[in-house]
């Protein structure tokens, strides 16, 4: 036996190989309503379902599903409402949650380890409704009721709430501003560990109370925008810890919040100093913001304990720069915005990122996940306005990078879209904002590949971006009529001329890490860190899967009974290990794989 598995390794050694990144349009899905309707963010679960978070006007509709939102009141227009909709891989509909009282808003949702949906947002009185409350409706048409709610129009707080795979309400939580809830708080990130534990970021001007049997008062040193980072028990709803910065400079928000598959925290976002700069403290660690908006990258333990802030100096008199996604994979963490190119651009160490531009510019920086120094930088760069708004590392281990673009304003001659390395997108036929992916080397940033995603006459924008095994989703707002996607065939357009969102789906070419006599090779096998779980993905023919050591030796295995789209086998200690998968037609598929 142990000679056998000696051959075997050897012969599925032969086998292994990198593939260049090659991204594919799958799919698109978009609605709405006559009015203008956004999304928010869109996430996974560990069994590839997707989570699609947005807000609308009045009344939408979205692969089939028709929500209707809040009452109008005194106001001359809607306030926005909340809708989440949870899809199968296949895009068909789980369920939905939405809110028809109050202005209800989702800034984050993340999923935990388990399936269940965490969500938050801000929550707010309708103006001139009759009682001063707001709702969330769950799977099952339980109402939760927010009440009390401040009724002048600053008067803004926020709520987490979470739902279990199902989509029913376990626990819903208020951040207040106050007692008398007269100022606001926003949320503006949210992350859970592998233990189902929640993360938050988000900005407060006066104070924030944060839920639990011992609520935590935060306030500021002065009515400047503060920030605050929190953990919240992901059983019950109730703070564990908070940090929060002296508040005693111009403004701070940290805008997205991860959960490294290295096990710990990180959250990125911008800080503008007072003119004269003065210091800021977070949990013991001094650093100093510059007097323009000045990126930031900061890691955390789980218990709260800050290892880093890094801060880069925004060198713009314009103040421009920007944070607007994080992501951290394998040892590197990857933020990404846009800045004023053309009045002196963000310094990094050994390098500045400039450029000639008139107008914003996107970029992407990578850091040493683990003391946070400088890796890399690169700019995104056409004639008019461009940035980044996502960021993903696919299932081939390529970082991918989701934005919008404008290639020429006013009357401004139309240009190429230069993301890099000879890699550019050429549409001069269209001023407006259209949507782009591109593909870099996560070691170098080196620019592997460039998508126009989608492109129309009116303005299209980037809003959230993640990643599942071999596929991206993407979520933007369309505007156009029509919108046409990458393959030239597909196109939507927007109801009325409003906003719409959409969803797109591309597939990203993973190679196996061995296959041997099996047909279908899309088939491959990865070690998930998150759960700690082996997981044999495109398995729906596969019947079972076997895992072995180097000895020969059966250490674990699974039935796939139910026809799933992924198999999980989990407890397997750090090593290497063969795994032996089998058809119903009893073909047999061989997988060399590294636990760690």
């Amino acid at each position: 036996m142990k000679k056998f598995f000696t051959l075997l390794i050897l012969s599925v050694a032969l086998t292994f190989a990198a593939k260049a990144a090659n991204a594919t349009y799958a799919w698109f899905l978009a609605g709405g309503g006559t009015d203008a309707d956004y999304p928010v963010k869109v996430v996974t679960d560990a069994s590839g379902n997707i989570f699609f978070a947005n807000k609308f006007r009045n009344a939408a509709a979205f692969n089939g599903i028709n929500v209707t939102g809040s009452a109008k009141g005194s106001s001359s227009s809607y306030d926005y409402s909340l809708f989440i909709c949870k899809l199968n891989p296949d895009k068909t509909n789980v369920w939905k949650l939405y809110s028809n009282a109050g202005g209800v808003e989702a800034t984050s949702i993340a999923t935990t380890p388990a399936g269940d949906l965490i969500v938050t947002g801000t929550i707010k009185a309708v103006k001139g409704a009759a009682t001063a409350t707001a709702n969330i409706i769950d799977a099952a048409e339980t109402v939760t009721t927010f009440a009390d709610l401040g009724t002048a129009s600053a008067d803004v707080q926020s709520f987490v709430a979470k739902f279990n795979s199902n989509g029913l309400i376990q626990w819903a939580k208020e951040l207040n501003s106050s007692a008398s809830k007269d100022t606001t708080v926003t949320t503006t990130a949210l992350a859970t560990d592998a233990n189902g534990n929640v993360y938050l970021t988000g900005t407060f001007i006066k104070g924030v109370i944060l839920p639990g049997t011992n609520p935590v008062t935060l306030t500021s040193t002065n009515s400047s925008l503060a920030t605050f980072i929190a953990k919240l028990d992901g059983m019950n709803g109730e703070v564990v810890w908070t940090k929060t910065t002296s508040g005693g400079i111009v403004s701070e928000k940290l805008s997205d919040l991860v959960y490294g598959d290295d096990g710990y925290l990180y959250t990125a976002g911008v800080f503008k100093n007072n003119a004269t700069p003065v210091d800021v403290t977070l949990d013991g660690k001094t650093f100093k913001p510059s007097a323009f908006a000045s990126p930031a990258l900061i890691k955390l333990n789980t218990d709260g304990t800050v290892s880093y802030v890094q801060i880069r100096e925004n060198l713009s008199t314009a103040n421009d720069a920007r944070v607007g996604c994080l992501t951290v994979k394998s040892g590197k963490a990857f933020i990404a915005g846009s800045f004023k190119g053309n009045a002196g651009g963000i310094k990094f160490a050994g390098n500045t990122i400039a450029t000639t531009a008139n107008y914003l510019n996107g970029y992407i920086a990578a850091f040493n996940a683990e003391d946070g120094n400088d890796l890399w930088q690169k700019s995104v760069v056409s004639p008019a306005i461009t940035d980044v708004n996502g960021l993903a590392v696919g299932g081939d281990n390529n970082l991918y990078a989701f934005g919008g673009h404008y290639n020429g304003l006013g009357t401004g001659t139309p240009g190429d879209v230069d993301f890099g390395d000879g890699l550019t997108l050429t549409d001069a036929t269209n001023k407006y904002g259209d949507l782009y992916l591109a593909g870099y080397n996560p070691s170098n940033g080196t620019t592997q590949e460039v998508h126009l995603v989608a492109k129309g006459t009116a303005s299209e924008t980037a809003y959230s971006f993640t990643s599942f095994n071999d596929k991206l989703y993407l979520a933007a707002v369309g505007r156009s009529a029509p919108l046409t996607f990458e393959n030239n065939t597909d196109t939507y357009s927007a109801i009325s001329g409003s906003y719409d969102f959409v969803l797109v789906k591309y597939t990203v070419q993973t190679t196996p890490i061995s296959v041997c006599n099996q047909k279908d090779q899309a088939v491959f096998a990865y070690f998930n860190k998150a759960d700690r779980s082996v997981v044999i993905n495109h398995a729906e023919n596969i019947v079972s899967a076997k895992v072995f050591g180097l000895d020969g030796r059966l250490v674990q295995s699974a039935v796939n009974q139910g026809e799933a789209s992924d198999i999980r086998i989990y407890g397997i200690n750090p090593g290497i290990y063969v795994i032996r998968t089998a058809t119903v037609s009893g073909e047999a598929g061989l997988f060399k794989l590294i636990v760690f």
